[in-house]
């Protein structure tokens, strides 16, 4: 017997705004809690004053990525001037744990850090910060995957995948936030090439995004690619000139970002002092390249970035003709620049350094193309239904 289910799905209605920020909020403290229990939040504290006092651990890149720790900074000043004014919670309260059945290496120094003088405030800066930047992730993406998909219960049920995902990429990271701010940038860049709204805007997003991290270094390249015609293009053709490059505006634009960028990203490394690149597990080039490609440190990659990505990339190659021009030009390029530029410079079982794809390509493509085949199978569901009366 066949059971008519096209009518029921037509039924459906977008989310109430107020139950939507609900669930965004509780989304937004689960990468935090996996942050602390299963990797290196506790680490955030020592490694931000580090930083204050110039002395970071990786000096070359932490110690040029200032915009997340004077934000920070920022955030504390407003604290003590508010809030712990009314409610100095490091007299009120004595941060301890019962000792009824043994503790951990672990706890016991999560408890002596949290006595700390000071250390109590900054944790609920920190914690604070961190949900906020998940918050505005999870709204702005939102916003982004409605350019792709209509329906809203589908972008909801994307949100909570990527929640999951943030919660498994947090293997060997404090919180991060510089990672996370990465992320609002790249998603307010797509926001402004998918709205066409001034693109002076990129100015800003651009020279913030250069205080907080390298990786901003594609923005300004992400909007030019948006405005260059590729759909006369073809790679078995090789023919260039049927590429429709854009208007000198475009091109003027993204060299005046580039220059803020660099001007940034230079005057940084000269104010306080270049050093090479630090070491870890192996030199950037070649050895890291073999190393996350070929030995159990590559293994471990393999089985961090499933519990990222899954096997998202897969069905997106396997599927790939049929996505949106725009995904498919993003996709070809920033995918495989972003992927290359991390497996030669740093350990590749950092899932959350390749949140970025995820986010802006990997998850609009998936969601887009469940829609689309959903659609499909019930247009032909009801033309079977059509033939039979």
């Amino acid at each position: 017997m066949f059971t008519p289910t096209t009518p029921l799905l037509q039924k459906s209605r977008k989310p109430a705004t107020w139950f939507i920020c609900l669930c965004l909020a509780i989304l937004s403290v689960y990468p935090i809690y996996r942050n602390f229990y299963y990797s290196n939040g506790l680490k955030t504290y020592e490694r931000h004053q580090a930083i204050l006092e110039k002395r970071s651990e990786f000096y070359n890149p932490w110690q040029y990525r200032i915009l997340a720790p004077m934000m920070v900074e920022g955030m504390l000043w407003i604290y003590n001037h508010t809030i712990d004014k009314l409610y100095p919670i490091e007299q009120k309260l004595q941060f301890s744990i019962p000792d009824t059945s043994g503790s951990n290496a672990e706890t016991a120094e999560f408890v002596k850090v949290m006595q700390t003088p000071g250390v109590m405030k900054y944790m609920i800066v920190f914690v604070f910060f961190r949900f906020i930047e998940h918050f505005i992730i999870f709204g702005l993406v939102w916003r982004l995957w409605s350019y792709f998909v209509r329906n809203q219960w589908l972008i909801f049920f994307g949100i909570c995948f990527l929640a999951l995902s943030m919660g498994n990429a947090v293997t060997a990271a404090d919180l991060s936030f510089n990672t996370y701010l990465d992320n609002i940038f790249y998603i307010l860049t797509a926001l402004i090439i998918l709205k066409n709204a001034n693109a002076y805007w990129l100015i800003p997003i651009t020279f913030f995004a250069a205080f907080n991290r390298e990786t901003g270094l594609m923005i300004p390249a992400l909007y030019f690619i948006s405005k260059t015609g590729f759909e006369q293009f073809s790679f078995k053709k090789l023919n260039i000139k049927n590429i429709q490059w854009p208007k000198l505006s475009v091109w003027t634009l993204t060299i005046g970002l580039y220059i803020i960028f660099f001007s940034i990203f230079i005057g940084l490394r000269m104010y306080f002092g270049y050093q090479p690149q630090q070491v870890w597990k192996a030199p950037a080039g070649l050895p890291m390249l073999k190393l996350n490609l070929i030995s159990a440190v590559g293994f471990k990659g393999y089985m961090e970035l499933i519990g990222t990505l899954t096997i998202i990339p897969f069905i997106i190659l396997l599927k790939f003709k049929t996505f949106p021009h725009l995904l498919k030009k993003w996709f070809l390029f920033m995918v495989p620049i972003w992927f290359a530029i991390h497996f030669v410079s740093v350990v590749s079982y950092q899932g959350r350094l390749f949140l970025v794809p995820l986010i802006l390509i990997m998850l609009p493509m998936m969601l887009w193309l469940i829609e689309n085949r959903s659609e499909g199978q019930l247009n032909h569901s009801s033309l079977i239904q059509q033939e039979k009366k």
